[in-house]
């Protein structure tokens, strides 16, 4: 079995792990960037959920203990 290699950004510039990426507009921002959270809830469960401040796609559902934002 090999590794695969880890590639490096398009723009040569270095990624964290803590981006999120618009998956219809292609739009990037660290998780307590510039995306818009609105908490809800989900059954018992409360979420956050991430929007692309672009063009208005859910980006991310999170648990609310674990949004930054």
């Amino acid at each position: 079995m090999t590794r695969s290699e880890r590639r490096p950004p398009p723009d040569g510039g270095t990624r964290r792990k803590s981006t999120l990426y618009c998956p219809d507009c292609g739009h990037e921002s660290t998780i307590g960037g510039d995306w818009r959270v609105e908490h809800t809830t989900d059954g018992d469960r409360d979420r956050a959920v991430y929007t692309c401040p672009e063009c208005d796609a859910v980006v991310a559902r999170r648990p609310a203990r674990l949004a930054l934002a």
